[in-house]
């Protein structure tokens, strides 16, 4: 029973600061035998990295060990019991899901220069860059090996690969606008579809394959991941701007000294060109990231991009909750609407 407990409060991690974090907790706690796969889950999770080299074992582990949300894996195993398939069937793929996310948090970390990361040194400050980036491309094999070992891998195996691709092409995008801060909204969204929509749409339809179910559901569970993930992103951003301004300006300081415009400071530019002088000498380095991320905050305020950013996202999981009219009724579907909700309506 305490296991149970345990894991249900971690399910509700990310639906503490939401609007209504109590309906997504009963939610969940309804999905009979939810417990018991997220504890297999887990322990899946560290025996797929059991005959890494040492190395690389270490560096993977300490991150995956960290602990983390388990978004994309509930939402696999959600969506496998919402199509009537024993959620047991659905683990591989979860793990697959995490070890992919994984993944793509250590290439991250290299790519930004993270110090931290799930509140402990990031890999790259323990084992090196070098180490980091090859620890995920091994979580990467690793994440296709086991999905191509699935009775289910002739449905999943090639979206995964093509969801990767999309990673890795969000990746770069997101790499080539950075510096100048001349992204449009067009630009941001088609780095958020890749770098994080894309992921949560393959782990959702995974949990239909994993059921065995083809055509219709598989595609409704998909659009709802990515309709999830793109308002899971847009609020992520959002709260970067509605921190508590004492804490903001070292996070937002050093976002912008990578150069990176997402959509409240997008939507500050437009409304105030003459911002984009002040980040360009931040870049530079011709002024200091103490003093411009004041004004920076002041102009995303004062273009109310906060508010665009949480609005939008509010259209992205209204859709979401559309396309999951098209998935079998029950508690894994209510379970799915209500965590949706809830990590996509974090308050400030």
């Amino acid at each position: 029973m305490a296991n149970d407990e345990a894991i249900l409060a971690q399910l509700g991690e990310a639906a503490v600061r939401g609007v209504r974090p109590e309906k997504a907790q009963a939610a969940l706690a309804q999905v009979p035998r939810l417990p018991e796969q997220l504890l297999a889950l887990e322990g899946e999770l560290t025996r797929a990295t059991g005959d890494a080299e040492a190395t690389l074992q270490a560096a993977a582990r300490h991150l995956v060990a960290a602990g983390g949300k388990r978004i994309r894996p509930l939402v696999t195993l959600l969506g496998c019991g919402a199509c009537g398939g024993d959620m047991a069937r659905a683990v591989p793929f979860g793990v697959a899901a995490e070890l992919t996310h994984s993944a793509t948090l250590l290439h991250d970390d290299v790519l930004d220069g993270g110090e931290m990361r799930r509140g402990q040194p990031a890999s790259r400050v323990i084992w090196g860059n070098n180490v980091s980036v090859l620890a995920g491309d091994w979580l990467l094999t690793r994440a296709l090996e086991i999905v191509a070992g699935h009775e289910a891998r002739a449905d999943a195996l090639a979206p995964l690969l093509a969801t990767m691709r999309r990673l890795v092409e969000g990746e770069v995008k997101q790499l080539s606008l950075r510096g100048g801060f001349h992204a449009t909204e067009e630009d941001y969204f088609a780095v958020i579809r890749g770098k994080t929509a894309s992921l949560f749409g393959w782990a959702a339809a995974a949990g239909a394959w994993a059921a065995g179910v083809r055509g219709e559901v598989p595609a409704a569970l998909s659009a709802f991941g990515e309709g999830v993930g793109t308002a899971f992103q847009l609020v992520d951003d959002a709260l970067d701007y509605a921190a508590d301004p004492g804490l903001l300006g070292k996070r937002l300081g050093t976002d912008l000294l990578e150069g990176k415009a997402t959509l409240p400071l997008i939507r500050a530019l437009r409304s105030e060109p003459g911002l984009r002088d002040r980040l360009a000498a931040l870049v530079e380095g011709r002024a200091e990231a103490e003093a411009v991320a004041p004004a920076v905050l002041e102009a995303v305020q004062r273009s109310g991009g906060v508010e665009a950013a949480r609005a939008l996202a509010r259209e992205h999981t209204r859709a979401a909750m559309a396309a999951l009219q098209r998935v079998p009724d029950g508690p894994h579907r209510k379970a799915l609407a209500e965590a949706a909700v809830s990590l996509t309506e974090r308050a400030f």
